[in-house]
C-alpha cells in the first residue's frame, strides 16, 4: 500500500460527499491521508473500505479505528448492521467510486501536467522511459507497478503533493467506459496513446471497440492539453483530423518528432531521432522495434517539456526494462548461456505477435524456441486468435512450444505445421523438454498472460 498525506478538511469532505452522507462529522476536522489498508492505515487516516471478488475491505473497519482512523468510507449495507454507532463514517453507494471522487478532489488543488499513458500495448514501458527522460529536468510522480486502474490511478493521484512538478500516469482498462471514468478522475491535460491493438477482446468485442475505449481519453485532456499520436498507428493518425492540439511521432519523415531505426543482431535499437530542433542519436539496451517506439513517444513528450538533447540521449541510453518478480516485459537475459526474452509479465495477440517478429528478426544460427501460454480475456475471439498464432509461430521459431486450454484446442484444429510444435500438460514436462533440448547460445522466447505464470518455466531453465 503507498502512504500519502492528501488532507481534506470538514468543509472539504461535505462538498464531496454532502453533509447527509456524514456521520458523526464534529468527530472530525482535518484529516491526513486516505488508506485501503488497515496494516499500514496511520492515525488520522480516511479509511475507505473497498470491496472486490476476494477482499471486503468493511471486515477491517474494526481494526481502523482501533488505529485511530478519522473516519470510514463505507457502504449503506454495512453501516445499517454495525454496532459502532459513536464512530465517524461517510455512506456511499460504491466505495471504490468514492476513492476516486477523493483523489479527484485532491487532484484539482494541483495545477501541474498530467500525462496520460493509455493504449494496447507498451503502456508501462512508456510511461517509464516518459518519466526517466523527465526526471533529467523535473520532479515526477509515475504510477507505481501496475497501479492502472479504478484503485491504483486514486491511489497515485492520493501521491501529489508540492514536490512534483508533472505527473506520468498510466491508465489501463478490462471493459469499456474504464478510460473515461480514470480520466476522468485524473483530469490530464496530455494523453498519449501507444497504439490500438487485440485486448481485451471479451468485454471489448474487436478492434472498433478497443479505438473507441483507448480514444476516450483524448474527449478528456482539459486546458491547453496535447495529444502526443502515434503516426504509425493507422487508426490514431486520424485523429489529427479531429485533435485542436497535437504532437506526431513515428517513422514519416514530414511529422514533428521522425525516428529512422535499426537493429543490431540482437535487436537492440539504435535510433536517430529528428526534430524541429536537432538530432538525438542513441543506442539502447532495450530489446526489439517496439521499444524504439516507446523512445520515440518518450522523446516527444521530453521535447515539449524542453528536455535538452543530451539529456534525452543518455535517458534512452541508460534505460533498462523494468524486471518484476521473474517477469519482465521483452526483457533480455542469460541463462546457462541461453539467451532469454522474458516476455512473461501478459499477452495479448498484438504484443504476441510483436513478440514472435521479434524472435524472427534475431539473426542468428542459433535455435530459437518459442514457449507460448495462454492469452487470457479474448471471449469468443479466443479460439480464433490463438489458432492464428499458431500459424504465425511456425515461422519465427524453430520449436513451438505451448501451454493452456485455449493452445490446446487450438492445436487441435491446426490443419498444417504442426510438426513444429509440440503441447505440454504440464510446465515441469515443458521445462524438461526446453533443459534436454535446448544449448548454450540458444534463444528462447517465454510469453503468456498473467494468469499463465509463465516466469515458472524461466526458474526451471538451467
Amino acid at each position: 500500500m503507498l502512504k500519502n498525506s492528501a488532507n481534506f478538511t470538514l468543509d472539504e469532505l461535505i462538498v464531496i460527499f454532502g453533509e447527509k452522507k456524514i456521520i458523526n462529522s464534529d468527530q472530525i476536522s482535518n484529516t491526513t491521508g486516505v488508506s485501503n489498508d488497515s496494516i499500514t492505515l496511520e492515525a488520522n487516516n480516511i479509511f475507505v473500505a473497498l470491496k472486490g471478488e476476494n477482499f471486503d475491505g468493511h471486515s477491517k473497519v474494526d481494526e481502523a479505528f482501533d488505529k485511530g482512523a478519522a473516519c470510514c468510507v463505507v457502504s449503506q449495507n454495512f453501516y445499517n448492521e454495525t454496532k459502532l454507532n459513536n464512530k465517524s463514517f461517510i455512506i456511499v453507494d460504491d466505495t471504490i467510486e468514492a476513492l476516486g471522487m477523493l483523489a479527484k478532489f485532491h487532484r484539482m488543488k494541483f495545477d501541474i501536467p498530467i500525462v496520460a499513458v493509455c493504449g494496447s500495448n507498451g503502456k508501462t514501458s512508456t510511461k517509464e522511459m516518459i518519466a526517466t527522460l523527465l526526471e533529467k529536468k523535473y520532479r515526477v510522480l509515475k504510477t507505481y507497478q501496475n497501479f492502472n486502474n479504478q484503485i491504483g490511478v486514486p491511489l497515485m493521484l492520493l501521491q501529489l503533493n508540492e514536490n512534483y512538478d508533472i505527473a506520468v500516469l498510466e491508465l489501463g482498462t478490462n471493459y469499456p467506459g474504464e478510460i473515461a471514468i480514470l480520466s476522468e478522475i485524473a483530469m490530464p491535460n496530455f494523453a498519449l496513446i501507444t497504439n490500438i491493438g487485440k485486448e481485451h477482446l471479451e468485454e471489448l468485442i474487436d478492434l472498433d471497440g478497443v479505438e473507441l475505449e483507448e480514444t476516450s481519453v483524448f474527449s478528456k485532456i482539459r486546458g491547453r492539453g496535447v495529444a502526443f499520436i502515434n503516426n504509425d498507428d493507422e487508426r490514431l493518425k486520424r485523429y489529427t483530423m479531429i485533435l485542436d492540439k497535437y504532437i506526431r511521432f513515428g517513422s514519416s519523415n514530414d511529422i514533428e518528432i521522425y525516428g529512422k531505426i535499426s537493429l543490431d543482431e540482437m535487436l537492440n535499437p539504435e535510433i536517430e531521432i529528428a526534430h524541429s530542433q536537432g538530432m538525438i542519436h542513441a543506442k539502447m539496451q532495450t530489446f526489439g522495434y517496439a521499444s524504439a517506439l516507446n523512445a520515440l513517444a518518450a522523446t516527444a513528450v521530453a521535447k515539449y517539456f524542453d528536455v535538452e538533447d543530451d539529456l534525452i540521449k543518455a535517458s534512452l541510453e541508460q534505460f533498462v526494462p523494468l524486471k518484476g518478480n521473474g517477469y519482465a516485459r521483452m526483457f533480455v537475459e542469460k541463462i546457462a548461456g541461453k539467451t532469454i526474452i522474458n516476455d512473461c509479465y501478459n499477452a495479448n495477440p498484438s504484443s504476441m505477435s510483436i513478440a514472435l517478429t521479434s524472435l524472427k528478426q534475431i539473426k542468428s544460427n542459433s535455435t530459437k524456441f518459442a514457449v507460448l501460454g495462454d492469452m487470457r480475456e479474448l471471449g469468443e475471439a479466443a479460439q480464433e486468435e490463438h489458432l492464428a498464432i499458431l500459424n504465425e509461430s511456425v515461422d519465427c521459431a524453430d520449436f513451438v512450444l505451448i501451454i493452456g486450454d485455449e493452445f490446446k484446442i487450438a492445436f487441435n484444429n491446426l490443419m498444417e505445421n504442426k510438426e513444429k510444435i509440440t503441447y505440454f500438460d504440464s510446465k515441469n514436462l515443458m521445462i524438461d523438454f526446453i533443459n534436454n533440448n535446448s544449448k548454450e547460445n540458444d534463444i528462447i522466447l517465454v510469453k503468456g498472460s498473467r494468469g499463465m505464470k509463465m516466469e515458472d518455466i524461466i526458474s526451471g531453465i538451467n
